[in-house]
């Protein structure tokens, strides 16, 4: 009905002006708004331009940079030129700023996005580009426009290029070896707590532990959707009922006698290799991308991640990578192309098959390619690093990386003897001293 409406509108008024003065063709002035779109996007395409890339991950070499963007940017962009700043430690960026050096784009998770892009007060609104190059955002899976209009109060900072979630890894040789069976899809985490428990021994003087994981990580991607800051009030929530459940919800798996926290490390290295090259651990629980890292070290596979018995259908949420324009860019046109590029059809095609996740609305056909360029994911459950349905995402607020430290600090508190209410209790306090320390 409401295309018929259009159509009808649009006849009554071609017929309107044709007793004034003729009618042209219709369809004329959108054509030459698209013509004028497309030799736009010609021009600052064809134009040379160097492009500064920053990627906030550790220790991300250059090639791997082209190898994941830079190559395939390369090929569709020849005039340009792109240097790639390396990240040694959460110091790097700082140092880069105030030596003057200018970034054009600034590629990281959601989940530091507020670390890096808003802490250094990098961001920028693109929808002003967006408008100019007629980009159409409902091309995105809808959660990942979402996040960046609570981002920026209705604006948007980045478009995303890839997404990730959460997934639970086994290691087969060990459950073989005790003879439990796997985990599998569907379970709820009463059942896996009950599998960790189970799996956590002593194995001819060595500790075997069932269960490590990212909290983090899990914490911002939690089922119940529990937000770590009241973004009306910008407090810490960490006393807030939901927060609480999906707190205690993990925290409990370090009060297993034999798998608790080693030395009070809570760090992802800390729980991620024990599980891949000591592997003494059974099973871990972190980001969908950590499968990347494996490779095939040890015998393992995926699962979904476990399920709330009350939420039984929801997963974790979704956590996207965002390729955000920087503020100080002085190609602010040519790096919106790229951003542009890196969500159409053949690029999420590429980066599919490297076994990374599209983040486009109408994702089905491009993923029945997912990993496919990987030997290893390959021949894994691959179906099990995405859930059926993603939980609804938290608002991110600028203060993130409080709301972590301390969330993190209260885990230690509780592993070494603290009882939980007053960890969280202490944790939040410090918590918002902290944050309105940045308001002063």
């Amino acid at each position: 009905m409401r295309i018929k409406s259009k159509r009808l509108s649009g006849l009554i008024l071609c017929a309107i002006a044709v007793s004034l003065s003729g009618c042209e063709p219709s369809g004329t002035a959108g054509e030459a708004k698209t013509v004028k779109g497309e030799d736009l996007v010609k021009k600052v395409s064809e134009t040379p331009t160097e492009l500064v890339f920053y990627v906030c991950v550790n220790g991300w070499t250059e090639e791997q940079f082209m190898s994941t963007y830079g190559n395939q940017i390369k090929k569709k962009f020849p005039n340009y030129t792109l240097k790639f700043i390396p990240q040694k430690d959460a110091q790097t960026l700082p140092s880069v700023i105030t030596s003057g050096q200018t970034i054009d784009i600034l590629i990281t998770s959601i989940g530091l996005t507020s670390n890096f892009l808003l802490a250094y007060e990098m961001q920028d609104d693109i929808s002003g580009l967006i408008k100019k190059y007629n980009y159409d955002l409902s091309r995105l899976e809808p959660s990942t426009v979402d996040i960046q209009r609570q981002l920026a109060g209705g604006g948007i900072y980045g478009l995303p290029v890839s997404t990730t979630s959460a997934a639970l890894f086994y290691n087969k040789a060990l459950f073989d070896k005790f003879g439990v069976p796997y985990p599998r899809d569907g379970m709820t985490w009463d059942e896996i707590y009950a599998l960790a428990k189970t799996m956590t021994r002593t194995d001819n003087g060595q500790q075997i532990k069932g269960m490590t994981m990212s909290v983090q990580h899990l914490m911002q991607l939690n089922q119940l959707s529990a937000p770590h800051i009241d973004s009306k009030t910008s407090k810490a929530a960490f006393t807030a009922d939901s927060f609480r459940q999906a707190f205690g919800n993990l925290t409990r798996f370090y009060s297993i006698p034999g798998n608790g926290l080693l030395n009070n490390q809570y760090n992802l290295v800390s729980q991620q290799e024990p599980f891949y090259k000591d592997q003494n651990v059974a099973m871990f629980a972190a980001l969908s991308t950590t499968a990347r890292v494996f490779k095939d070290s040890l015998d393992w596979d995926i699962v979904q991640l476990p399920v709330y018995k009350e939420k039984p259908n929801v997963g974790p949420q979704s956590y996207p990578t965002y390729f955000y324009l920087s503020k100080g860019s002085k190609n602010k046109d040519a790096a919106f192309q790229v951003m542009s590029y890196v969500t159409s059809d053949e690029f999420q095609d590429f980066i599919v098959r490297d076994g990374y996740s599209s983040i486009l609305s109408n994702q089905a056909s491009i993923m029945n390619h997912f990993a496919s360029n990987d030997p290893v994911l390959a021949h894994k459950h691959v179906k099990s690093l995405l859930p059926e349905k993603f939980a609804d995402p938290t608002e991110k607020t600028k203060y993130q990386a409080i709301a972590d430290k301390e969330m993190l600090a209260a885990l230690v508190d509780i592993a070494s003897g603290k009882d939980e209410n007053t960890a969280l209790r202490e944790a939040e306090e410090r918590a918002n001293k902290a944050i309105e320390a940045t308001k002063k």
